[in-house]
């Protein structure tokens, strides 16, 4: 009885799918009041599943998931993520706690600036901003700067407008070069952008590096109508803030690149997902999207063509891993953010039930330069297994935090020695590259270059290309403990490995003195990758395995193991 139950559910849940042709139900809509959590009523439950079409447990699952709809909107998001973790958010929290309601969060953004926080009014303080804030200087505490970008590519393909200045408003960003390539592209068939896009090499940005053109071209290749574009906006890899930067002042950068898409793959739709903790990415997007819609570069006939494609802008309800592309549409559809079997992938049967193209930010963002310069100029660079450049992100560890855009193919100790400029005169035990799902690198493990082949090779997870300093006499029990919690409270709880293994390895790290307890963890490391589902639970056990590995002589010494 159970295998039919779960059988019919599938078939009725792909029926649904395939039957909502609307950018996702009013999930979305639903927000807490200012002083209290969302605690529906019975009414408001019934009224709400009526209007999405779904059983009223199917809805009362969804509110339940998301963690914006169970939180005051008027606290103060206090940013957990590793950076912030390091410049010490937990004694933040303690101060601001005193005087105001607060929450934690993974991830702000502001890594090259930790601490940070997010205010009431939806203003972020970072660094000894943060710390005014927390100190009562809040009448005085200026809002975060936009970090320090710099470029070792003589023409950058991603920072370009960034370097540039402000290039959120619609003239600047046309005065920059936005929106040539769409142009361009207008000229030519749908054919031939995606045969551009493939020759050209690039891979996704999100962290596995796959083909975009492959992905692509099976979207364009497979059954079944409306198509849609949809950006991965849900950036939350502590460490990484390059989608946020470009969301905020280069939107129509992204935008544009999502046209291309659009245009290669047949598309009509296009919905951008934005984490809720990028405040101003969501105003800055949905401001770009409707100026771009006035002046015809979006709806009905894409500037003067017989292409047409419009954009509406998700946001996120609180959710880490709703970054993971599965968990995202699912999200945008309106149900629990929990991760999809694959097959089918999202590019043969995604949001809906249709084929989707989902790609990251900076993906999007290195479309438009490969069709206003040629597939050939963009794989000149880099290496032959990875094109182009990179945006890498250090946090606020290294001499030199901020945006930097590379060539694939410098290493990884000239990015950390040179590039970053180190510690600033402190000794790094280590660096974690690409989050808390990328790898925790020692020094004798740096010289690697920058390239997903050569990466791959060796185990290395590049991710969204972030680095978080980790100085030397750094507590590498507080960072175990911190990315088990992370672990735990971000699972969507879909698998076992993941949702359970996560709390049975805080219980091991926590009972103090219980024999054999290092072995157990690595072997349960061992069951949590092998075993989920997604990426989340896939990755997060490498670093930390890592991380016991090198240091777990002082991580377990209070327990008196080895």
């Amino acid at each position: 009885m159970g295998r039919f139950w779960q059988s019919w559910n599938m078939k009725a849940l792909r029926r649904y799918r395939k039957t909502r042709h609307g950018v996702g139900v009013p999930l979305s809509n639903v927000h807490p009041t200012p002083s209290s959590g969302l605690d529906p009523s019975p009414e408001s439950v019934s009224k709400l599943a009526r209007e999405v079409g779904l059983p009223e447990a199917a809805v009362r699952g969804a509110l339940s998931f998301y963690t914006d709809l169970h939180t005051r909107r008027d606290a103060i998001r206090i940013c957990q993520g590793t950076s912030c973790t390091l410049a010490g958010a937990a004694k933040l929290k303690s101060l601001l706690a005193d005087r105001s309601p607060c929450r934690d969060v993974y991830c702000l953004g502001f890594c090259d600036q930790s601490p940070a926080v997010l205010d009431e009014r939806g203003e972020v303080h970072a660094g000894s901003e943060a710390w005014r804030l927390a100190e009562g200087g809040g009448e005085t505490s200026a809002p975060a700067l936009a970090p320090s970008a710099r470029s070792l590519v003589r023409k950058p393909l991603v920072l370009g407008r960034v370097l540039a200045g402000d290039c959120s408003a619609l003239d600047a960003a046309r005065a920059a070069g936005a929106y040539r390539a769409i142009e361009k592209a207008l000229t030519q068939s749908p054919a031939e952008v995606l045969g551009a896009v493939e020759r050209s090499g690039q891979r996704g940005r999100g962290g596995a590096g796959f083909p975009t053109g492959a992905k692509w071209r099976a979207c364009a290749e497979a059954p079944g109508e409306p198509r849609y574009v949809v950006v991965n906006g849900d950036e939350g890899d502590p460490g990484s803030f390059i989608d946020r930067v470009l969301m905020e002042q280069d939107p129509h950068g992204v935008l544009e690149g999502m046209l291309l898409c659009g245009y290669a793959v047949g598309a009509s739709r296009g919905i951008v997902f934005i984490r809720s903790e990028y405040p101003r990415a969501i105003e800055r997007m949905r401001a770009a999207v409707e100026a771009a819609r006035a002046a015809e570069i979006f709806g009905a006939s894409i500037l003067g063509s017989r292409f047409a494609f419009d954009v509406s802008v998700v946001e996120g309800l609180g959710s880490y891993v709703c970054g993971e592309e599965t968990a995202m549409l699912n999200a945008i559809e309106g149900f629990r953010g929990e991760v999809r079997i694959r097959p089918p992938y999202p590019a043969v049967e995604g949001l809906y039930g249709k084929p989707t193209v989902v790609n990251n930010v900076e993906t999007l963002a290195n479309i438009p330069p490969i069709i206003e310069h040629g597939p050939e100029a963009y794989a000149a660079l880099g290496t032959e297994k990875s094109k182009g450049t990179k945006v890498i992100c250090f946090n606020h560890g290294f001499a030199r935090p901020g945006l930097l855009e590379v060539e694939f193919g410098i290493t990884l100790r000239e990015l950390i020695e040179e590039a970053g400029g180190g510690a600033g005169g402190r000794r790094l035990e280590a660096v974690v590259l690409g989050g808390p799902m990328g790898s925790l690198l020692v020094p004798e493990e740096w010289d690697v270059p920058v390239c997903y082949g050569a990466m791959g090779e060796r185990g290395i997870q590049l991710g969204h290309g972030g680095l978080v300093a980790i100085p030397e006499g750094s507590d590498s029990r507080a960072l175990l403990e911190h990315w088990i919690e992370f672990m735990m409270e971000e699972s969507c709880g879909k698998c076992v490995p993941c949702r359970l293994g996560s709390r049975a390895a805080w219980n091991l790290l926590r009972a103090n003195g219980q024999p054999g307890a290092r072995p157990q963890l690595e072997r349960l490391f061992d069951v949590m990758d092998q075993g989920s589902l997604c990426a989340f639970g896939q990755n997060l056990p490498g670093p930390m395995r890592a991380l016991v590995r090198h240091f777990g002589d002082r991580i377990f010494k209070s327990a008196g193991q080895s």
